[in-house]
Protein backbone atom coordinates (compact mmCIF):
# COMPACT_ATOMS: atom_id res chain seq x y z
CA UNK A 1 0.00 0.00 0.00
CA UNK A 2 1.22 3.38 -1.40
CA UNK A 3 2.56 5.87 1.73
CA UNK A 4 0.50 8.74 2.28
CA UNK A 5 2.11 12.25 1.89
CA UNK A 6 1.35 14.69 4.56
CA UNK A 7 2.49 17.96 3.26
CA UNK A 8 3.41 19.97 0.19
CA UNK A 9 6.41 19.59 -1.83
CA UNK A 10 8.19 23.18 -0.19
CA UNK A 11 7.71 21.94 3.59
CA UNK A 12 9.22 18.30 2.06
CA UNK A 13 12.21 20.34 0.62
CA UNK A 14 12.66 22.99 4.15
CA UNK A 15 12.16 19.61 6.08
CA UNK A 16 15.26 17.81 3.85
CA UNK A 17 16.87 20.94 3.95
CA UNK A 18 16.90 20.71 7.74
CA UNK A 19 18.39 17.64 7.80
CA UNK A 20 20.62 18.25 5.85
CA UNK A 21 21.93 21.37 7.84
CA UNK A 22 21.79 19.68 10.88
CA UNK A 23 23.77 16.86 10.22
CA UNK A 24 26.46 19.08 8.37
CA UNK A 25 26.59 21.30 11.40
CA UNK A 26 26.51 18.69 14.07
CA UNK A 27 28.89 16.49 12.24
CA UNK A 28 31.98 15.85 14.85
CA UNK A 29 34.68 16.54 12.15
CA UNK A 30 32.95 20.00 11.49
CA UNK A 31 33.46 21.31 15.40
CA UNK A 32 36.69 19.69 15.08
CA UNK A 33 37.55 22.08 12.20
CA UNK A 34 36.52 24.95 13.90
CA UNK A 35 38.05 24.40 16.88
CA UNK A 36 41.30 23.95 15.12
CA UNK A 37 40.28 27.16 13.69
CA UNK A 38 39.67 28.90 16.78
CA UNK A 39 42.62 27.09 18.64
CA UNK A 40 40.62 25.80 21.36
CA UNK A 41 40.32 22.39 22.45
CA UNK A 42 36.62 21.89 23.53
CA UNK A 43 34.30 18.80 22.59
CA UNK A 44 30.38 20.01 21.38
CA UNK A 45 28.95 19.40 24.93
CA UNK A 46 31.30 21.91 26.81
CA UNK A 47 31.38 24.36 23.72
CA UNK A 48 27.34 24.17 24.33
CA UNK A 49 27.41 25.24 28.61
CA UNK A 50 29.87 27.36 27.40
CA UNK A 51 27.71 29.03 24.61
CA UNK A 52 24.67 29.09 26.94
CA UNK A 53 26.54 30.62 29.70
CA UNK A 54 28.05 33.14 27.20
CA UNK A 55 24.88 34.37 25.34
CA UNK A 56 21.74 33.96 28.30
CA UNK A 57 24.24 34.98 31.28
CA UNK A 58 26.73 34.05 33.62
CA UNK A 59 25.95 32.87 37.14
CA UNK A 60 23.52 30.42 36.22
CA UNK A 61 22.44 27.86 38.88
CA UNK A 62 23.61 23.87 37.63
CA UNK A 63 19.63 23.36 37.58
CA UNK A 64 18.65 26.26 35.29
CA UNK A 65 22.13 25.35 32.97
CA UNK A 66 20.53 21.75 32.56
CA UNK A 67 16.79 23.09 31.97
CA UNK A 68 18.16 25.68 29.07
CA UNK A 69 20.26 23.07 27.57
CA UNK A 70 17.97 20.45 27.42
CA UNK A 71 20.01 17.48 29.16
CA UNK A 72 19.34 15.89 32.17
CA UNK A 73 21.18 17.60 35.41
CA UNK A 74 23.80 14.69 36.03
CA UNK A 75 24.62 15.26 33.04
CA UNK A 76 25.51 18.87 33.10
CA UNK A 77 27.53 18.37 36.48
CA UNK A 78 29.90 15.98 34.59
CA UNK A 79 30.16 18.20 31.83
CA UNK A 80 30.75 21.09 34.01
CA UNK A 81 33.11 19.39 36.25
CA UNK A 82 35.04 18.74 33.24
CA UNK A 83 35.08 22.42 32.48
CA UNK A 84 36.04 23.64 36.04
CA UNK A 85 38.93 21.09 35.68
CA UNK A 86 40.13 22.78 32.92
CA UNK A 87 39.51 26.09 34.01
CA UNK A 88 36.72 27.10 31.60
CA UNK A 89 34.03 27.62 34.54
CA UNK A 90 34.00 28.29 38.21
CA UNK A 91 31.31 27.64 40.62
CA UNK A 92 30.37 29.69 43.59
CA UNK A 93 28.00 29.39 46.77
CA UNK A 94 24.48 30.96 45.36
CA UNK A 95 23.38 33.30 48.32
CA UNK A 96 20.13 32.70 48.27
CA UNK A 97 20.35 28.96 48.60
CA UNK A 98 23.64 27.56 50.45
CA UNK A 99 22.81 24.03 48.75
CA UNK A 100 23.42 25.17 45.38
CA UNK A 101 25.86 26.36 43.25
CA UNK A 102 26.13 29.49 40.53
CA UNK A 103 28.20 28.74 37.23
CA UNK A 104 30.20 31.60 35.60
CA UNK A 105 32.87 31.63 32.36
CA UNK A 106 36.41 32.27 33.83
CA UNK A 107 38.37 34.55 32.06
CA UNK A 108 39.92 31.52 29.73
CA UNK A 109 36.50 29.63 29.10
CA UNK A 110 35.26 33.55 27.91
CA UNK A 111 38.23 33.28 25.67
CA UNK A 112 37.53 30.22 25.02
CA UNK A 113 33.84 30.70 23.53
CA UNK A 114 34.88 34.00 22.20
CA UNK A 115 37.42 32.53 19.68
CA UNK A 116 35.13 29.38 18.71
CA UNK A 117 32.11 31.82 17.58
CA UNK A 118 34.61 33.68 15.64
CA UNK A 119 36.07 30.90 14.00
CA UNK A 120 32.20 30.11 13.23
CA UNK A 121 31.39 33.40 11.96
CA UNK A 122 34.44 33.24 9.84
CA UNK A 123 33.47 29.92 8.58
CA UNK A 124 30.33 31.19 7.82
CA UNK A 125 30.97 34.51 5.69
CA UNK A 126 33.07 31.80 3.65
CA UNK A 127 30.55 30.05 2.77
CA UNK A 128 27.94 33.01 2.36
CA UNK A 129 30.63 34.69 -0.19
CA UNK A 130 29.17 34.63 -3.00
CA UNK A 131 25.70 35.63 -2.32
CA UNK A 132 24.21 39.36 -2.76
CA UNK A 133 23.60 41.14 0.51
CA UNK A 134 19.92 41.08 0.08
CA UNK A 135 20.02 37.57 -0.34
CA UNK A 136 22.34 37.11 3.22
CA UNK A 137 19.92 39.75 4.57
CA UNK A 138 16.43 37.44 3.44
CA UNK A 139 18.40 34.42 4.71
CA UNK A 140 19.14 35.75 8.16
CA UNK A 141 15.24 37.52 8.84
CA UNK A 142 13.62 34.02 7.77
CA UNK A 143 16.02 31.62 9.62
CA UNK A 144 15.59 34.17 12.91
CA UNK A 145 11.77 33.89 12.09
CA UNK A 146 11.87 30.16 12.28
CA UNK A 147 13.83 30.08 14.96
CA UNK A 148 11.67 32.95 17.34
CA UNK A 149 8.25 30.56 15.20
CA UNK A 150 9.88 27.32 17.18
CA UNK A 151 10.94 28.49 20.41
CA UNK A 152 7.22 30.23 20.57
CA UNK A 153 5.71 27.01 20.02
CA UNK A 154 8.09 24.76 22.39
CA UNK A 155 6.95 27.89 25.41
CA UNK A 156 3.56 27.63 24.76
CA UNK A 157 3.74 23.80 25.00
CA UNK A 158 5.57 24.01 28.26
CA UNK A 159 3.30 25.95 29.99
CA UNK A 160 0.50 23.90 29.15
Amino acid sequence: MPTKTLSDPTTRDIAGALLSTARLLTQVRAHEALCKKAGVDVDRAGAAVLYKLFVEGENARLTELAERLGVDPPAVTRKVQQLEREGLVSRSVDPSDGRASRLRLTARGRSCIERLLRARENWLSEVLGNWSESDRAEFSRLLQLFVSTISDGEEAQHDR
